[in-house]
């Protein structure tokens, strides 16, 4: 399934929109085996995948339901952690049942061609979608603005905000094929919307995990992933590519007293270090 990003408390930001501690997608595709066998074992052979599919938006109409006459917005918060996490789980189960379909997505089959395109008019009647993440692996994820649409108005307002941010992240894929599939100025643009979020409320039970998507999202501005670096290393003479320089020098004049300012600064003036990597790191955890 979807890299959730990162969980509220291991929960709410696993890895999904999407999202994201930045593992590669041949580590994330592996979990996904793993995953998926487990899955056809726990499924009962009983349920079609058309069941399931209901299921997900019967659960949802009851949440919708449930949130109604819920006491107070603090209430809702724990409702939204529970019900991400049993989706996790049903979605899963949908995609293991769904195997079959999904790992013929690219062919060009005709039988397979309309087998997959019956699934996905189903998953758009349930306010689902596929979500193709790379190296010919596609998941089966919740529209991007799903759980915004469903609890904007009422939870607490860094929920609230928290939701809409992941909602517009949901919106494009993050990372694929061991690179970023977002440019780097979108990513420094991510960047300060964390930044401005946990300077609006520091106080926030979402911060933990909301700060360590943040620092992958600083290392991936700084430094990219393996596809789409930042600097040349292959000869001797390492460099940062131009558009990169370009890209540091925009986000220092247009965010000056962003506390990633000093890690662009440190990484300009280190870029060459072999322990580049571990600098920033040491940087973040002081900041």
């Amino acid at each position: 399934m979807k890299k959730s990003i990162i969980a509220i408390t291991a929960v709410i930001l696993l890895s999904s929109c999407k999202q994201t501690d930045n593992k590669s997608v041949a580590d994330k595709i592996e979990v996904k085996k793993k995953d998926s066998t487990k899955v056809h074992n726990s499924v009962q052979t009983g349920q079609s995948d058309s069941d399931l599919i209901r299921l997900f938006t019967k659960n949802k109409n009851e949440v919708v339901h449930q949130l109604k006459s819920l006491p107070n917005k603090e209430a809702a918060n724990a409702l939204y952690e529970k019900y991400f996490e049993e989706n996790g789980t049903l979605l899963q189960q949908i995609a293991g049942k769904e195997t079959g379909v999904l790992d013929k997505f690219y062919n060009e089959d005709e039988a397979d061609k309309k087998a997959v395109q019956l699934l996905g008019e189903n998953l758009t009647e349930h306010q689902l979608r596929y979500w193709e993440i790379g190296e010919g692996y596609v998941e089966i994820e919740p529209l991007p603005d799903f759980y915004y649409t469903i609890f904007k108005n009422y939870v607490t307002d860094d929920y609230k905000d928290y939701l809409y941010l992941k909602s517009e992240e949901n919106k494009s894929l993050y990372s694929a094929d061991a690179g970023l599939a977002i440019s780097f100025k979108d990513l420094g643009d991510r960047v300060i919307s964390w930044e401005n979020f946990m300077a609006k409320y520091p106080n926030s039970k979402l911060i933990p995990a909301v700060k360590e998507e943040y620092k992958n999202y600083q290392m991936d501005y700084l430094i990219g992933q393996d596809n789409t670096p930042t600097a040349e290393r292959a000869t001797d003479n390492i460099y940062i590519y131009p558009e990169n320089i370009q890209e540091f020098d925009r986000f220092v004049k247009k965010y000056p007293k962003s506390p990633t300012v000093p890690l662009v600064n440190l990484f300009l003036e280190n870029f060459k270090n072999e322990k580049i990597s571990d600098l920033l790191r040491t940087k973040q955890d002081k900041l």
